[in-house]
This record gives structure tokens, C-alpha cells and sequence, in this order.
């Protein structure tokens, strides 16, 4: 079923469905990856329970629905990290760019792996480096709609852009000098 979010608090909340019916949820019937990003007046898909009170699972943000008109203006755009395909050298990173109140849009960025090793960047970081692309190309003044493609030139600022703390000397504890205790003399 397809509704929108009617209440929402830290632990549950309620979706007003298509059907005219008011429909529970807890926080555990959400989608894990978009319960940051539910809001009031939010489409959401999901499915409804059977029993006496309606209740509702597998609550998700709807994402082929008209855009919601908001009633303030939006809020920034914030990126998910969807995952990565990868063909021979080229590792394709996938990001939903997700407003409040509008359409989910996919973006996709390329990378070559033997640039990560040739400047000995871990592929760990590929995520958050191509995330900070598309999230530098959609807050510019003419956003690109993509595909983006990670370039030397992105992982050259990278490694200029790392600091590595100065290495502390290494340094001996001074010995501690006891002094001598004397003893008593002991008689023969």
C-alpha cells in the first residue's frame, strides 16, 4: 500500500494510507537505511498487517511518487550508498541522493581500481571519495546529472590533503639509581 507519514516520533508513528485508513508502525517495520529520512507528509510504501488494529511492515520511502510539495523549503540533499558493480578494472559506485519531500534520484560514479593502488589509496575509501563527488556536483550552481568518473586528479587532492602526525622521538625512561642499603654487620 502507498500513504504518507502522518506522525512520526523516536520509536513509532502513524502513516495516513490511500484507503482513508490510519496505520501503526514501529521503528523496527522501517527500512533500516531510510528511518533517518522519514518526515511528516513523507510518501511511504508498505505492507498492512493483518488483525483487529491496522499495523504496518516493510515501511520505505516511496520513491515513484509525484514530488510532495514541502511546506518549508528543503532540506539538504543527502546521499546513500547503494553499492558497487565491478567490471574487470572499473568499480562502478551507486548513490541514491535523497531530499525531503522529493523524487530519490540514482547517480552513479567510475573509478578505476589500479588508480587507487597506484596512489595507494585503500578501496575502503572509494565510497566516501565518490560520495563527495556527487555531493560537490549537486550543490553546484549547474548540477551535472552524471554518470561522474573519479579521476587522478580527485585522488591526487586526497593524498595531498592527508597529514600525517609528526612521530613523537622516541625516548628512554632515565634509570632510576637506588641507593645502597646499608647492611648490618652480622658476626662470626
Amino acid at each position: 500500500m502507498i500513504g504518507r507519514i502522518k506522525s512520526l516520533s523516536n520509536r513509532s508513528g502513524f502513516i495516513y494510507a490511500e484507503n482513508g485508513q490510519t496505520v501503526y508502525f514501529t521503528n523496527a517495520a522501517v527500512w533500516e537505511h531510510d528511518f533517518p529520512f522519514l518526515t511528516i507528509g513523507q510518501p511511504v510504501s508498505f505492507e498492512l498487517q493483518p488483525g483487529d488494529w491496522p499495523r504496518a511492515s516493510n515501511v520505505h520511502l516511496f520513491e515513484r511518487h509525484a514530488p510532495h510539495v514541502p511546506e518549508k523549503a528543503p532540506g539538504p540533499v543527502q546521499l546513500r550508498y547503494v553499492g558497487f558493480d565491478q567490471a574487470n578494472s572499473v568499480r562502478t559506485f551507486r548513490f541514491q541522493a535523497v531530499v525531503s519531500g522529493e523524487q530519490t534520484r540514482d547517480y552513479v560514479v567510475k573509478a578505476d581500481v589500479k588508480l587507487f593502488q597506484k596512489y595507494r589509496v585503500g578501496i575502503q575509501e572509494g565510497p566516501a571519495l565518490c560520495g563527495s563527488i556527487v555531493h560537490a556536483e549537486l550543490t553546484a550552481p549547474r548540477p551535472k546529472q552524471g554518470p561522474f568518473v573519479l579521476t587522478e586528479k580527485h585522488l591526487l587532492a586526497l593524498v595531498a590533503a592527508r597529514t600525517v602526525p609528526p612521530r613523537k622521538p622516541f625516548r628512554r625512561r632515565p634509570r632510576v639509581v637506588r641507593p645502597a642499603i646499608a647492611r648490618p654487620a652480622t658476626a662470626r
